[in-house]
């Protein structure tokens, strides 16, 4: 008997809140190691220097994921969300106005106190990170243009959490996906992508969502082919023991847009 096809990101079913809270909730000791507290110790490492900076950040990630945005609002002055889908879209508003049953965050914001060897301060980096974020715009990148008709400018960086691999249907949709968040950014701005590599599958309750699976050589083929230059990347081995989830590794590239494609 054939297979029960695997639901797409977009799907009725996806559950914003939930993908958040069975992955990197407060109580998953073991997946929160490797899928929030990994993404974030590497993020402060590239970013703590001062290199990568400016004055607008575009972050295009899964679901509900702001965490990357507690540590990256102290190197932009202004946050444009970008969201595809219309679930994750109505969890992020709920949490920027504080609203009843909103994602709990409050150990992703102390989690990365800790990493600035502050003891104290999470309420703050939180607010912080909501007077940041001035927009959150749909995206649909079946389109040719996929902000249209909402215009933004062109971005100092972008950030992408897990999103390529989640909304992206086969190889060459990854490579278009790509090239039009590269439209995005400007011309010397810089691109930091975290991503699941060798993976094919997530679950939510009992739902099975697909992800693409590609490899660390397709991922930096794609990049430099969209016009970006590496500059880092950085790759950490699944050790789960689960069946929610199927990558090999978590892995993270940083680079620089070098011409338009």
């Amino acid at each position: 008997m054939a297979s029960t096809p695997h639901k797409d990101y977009h799907d009725e079913e996806f559950d914003a809140k939930n993908l958040m809270e069975t992955y990197v909730g407060a109580d998953k000791t073991d997946s929160k190691e490797e899928l929030l507290h990994y993404p974030l110790c590497e993020l402060f490492k590239i970013l703590s220097p001062g290199c990568v900076r400016g004055d607008t950040l575009i972050d295009l990630s899964i679901g509900t994921s702001i965490s990357q945005l507690l540590i990256a609002s102290d190197y932009f002055k202004e946050i444009i969300m970008l969201e595809s889908s219309d679930v994750s879209i109505r969890e992020i508003e709920k949490w920027l106005k504080k609203e009843p049953g909103a994602v709990d965050r409050s150990h992703a914001a102390m989690f990365v106190c800790e990493l600035e060897g502050k003891s104290e301060g999470w309420e703050e980096k939180e607010e912080k990170v909501r007077r940041a974020i001035t927009r959150v715009v749909k995206c649909d990148f079946t389109k040719a243009n996929p902000l249209d008709p909402v215009v933004v400018p062109q971005a100092d960086g972008l950030i992408s959490v897990w999103y390529l691999e989640a909304a992206s249907k086969d190889h060459d949709s990854y490579l278009s996906n790509l090239k039009k968040m590269s439209s995005f950014l400007k011309v010397g701005g810089h691109l930091i992508l975290f991503v699941f590599l060798n993976v094919s599958y997530y679950m939510i309750d009992q739902h099975k969502f697909s992800m693409l699976t590609y490899d660390e050589e397709f991922a930096k083929k794609a990049l430099r082919d969209t016009g970006f230059n590496i500059k880092s990347f950085g790759k950490y081995k699944n050790k789960l023991s689960t069946q929610i989830i199927d990558y090999e590794h978590v892995g993270y590239f940083v680079a620089c847009k070098e011409r338009e494609v």
